[in-house]
Formats: structure tokens, C-alpha cells, sequence
């Protein structure tokens, strides 16, 4: 009987190995396609970073010490500095195109949606050209 026993405890364990083994491969097999396709998906993405809600073009690159938000009794207030491409045509061109599938109207700089406005621009500061994002109630 303990011969009869042994055997199907060797299958019994023999049957949970391959098991786990199948489990483990289509783990593996799911992390590796999320690294592959998920890498592929965001290298397509336009936006690479977000301040709350609003998204911080590609090639920007926040300046945390200069920036600020809080809320008020009209609303929220939002500014952020960073800096950037120089050139205002492609950055005012990629602001008009995610603004507008995020629900905000405009262009050229000023967009509004739902009692707030934003308005993106260069200034000078004492570090050099910097581009403003800013958010505030109408």
C-alpha cells in the first residue's frame, strides 16, 4: 500500500510542478509583452509628464522652485516655469492639439474650460528664458 502511495504522491506532486511551471511561464510571458508593447505605447505618447490635470510637453522640464498652486475661493491657481524649446510655434502647436482632447477651447496661448483659463508663455528671468503655464479662474 505504501508503494501504491508513493506513486501517487509522485504524480500528484509531478502534476502541481507542471502546473506551477505553466502558471510561471504565462507570467513571465505577460510581464515581458507589458515591457515590450507597454514601451512601444508610451514611446508614442506625446506628453511625458503631467502637473495635476495639465500635461508637460516632451523636452520640457519643470523648474519646481519657481512654480506654485493653491486653492482659492474663485477657484484653483496654478503656475509652473520650465524650460523648453525655444521656438513658440511647436510648443504652441502641441498645447493646441492636447488641450483640445482634454476638453479646454483655444489656441495660440489661451485656452478655458469649465470656469478656468490657461495661458502658456515665455518670459525672462534672471536664469534665462523660461516658458509659463499657468491656470486661473475666469
Amino acid at each position: 500500500m505504501s508503494n501504491a502511495l508513493s506513486k501517487h504522491a509522485t504524480v500528484h506532486y509531478g502534476t502541481q510542478l507542471v502546473a506551477r511551471c505553466r502558471a510561471m511561464l504565462a507570467v513571465i510571458l505577460c510581464a515581458w509583452s507589458m515591457i515590450i508593447f507597454g514601451g512601444t505605447a508610451a514611446a508614442d505618447t506625446p506628453q511625458q509628464g503631467w502637473v495635476g490635470d495639465l500635461p508637460i510637453m516632451q523636452g520640457m522640464a519643470i523648474e519646481p522652485q519657481l512654480g506654485f498652486a493653491f486653492d482659492s475661493p474663485e477657484g484653483r491657481i496654478v503656475q509652473v516655469f520650465a524650460t523648453g524649446p525655444s521656438e513658440n510655434a511647436s510648443v504652441i502647436s502641441y498645447y493646441n492639439a492636447a488641450l483640445a482632447g482634454l476638453g479646454w477651447a483655444g489656441a495660440d496661448g489661451r485656452w478655458q474650460r469649465d470656469g478656468e483659463v490657461l495661458v502658456i508663455s515665455q518670459v525672462e528671468m534672471a536664469s534665462g528664458r523660461l516658458w509659463r503655464i499657468r491656470l486661473s479662474p475666469l
